[in-house]
């Protein structure tokens, strides 16, 4: 049948349960020191350093600076963050 190697309990389930959360908060970091580290480059810098301890300031200042694939990503990795960590707390 489809769908029945996908059983609560599986080995492929667990794997993604546990691989999913992390590589997607491995991802949303690597995103925002990229996003941190493009605008540190930017005038202002001290923008960079707020975006550090802020997150959601990193999005916003990247979008006004144009840095759109990298606001992407870290959007992306986010929602796939929330969502793994989701399914895997409901396990």
């Amino acid at each position: 049948m489809v769908g029945e190697s996908l059983v609560k309990g599986s080995a492929l389930t667990d794997v993604l349960l546990v691989l999913g959360p992390s590589l997607s908060l491995a991802l949303l970091v690597t995103a925002h020191v990229a996003l941190v580290a493009a605008l540190a480059v930017r005038t202002p810098r001290w923008r960079a350093a707020v975006a550090l301890v802020v997150p959601p300031l990193a999005v916003v200042w990247g979008a006004q600076e144009k840095l759109r694939r990298s606001c992407i990503v870290w959007l992306t990795a986010l929602a796939l963050y929330v969502l793994t960590l989701s399914l895997a707390s409901l396990s």
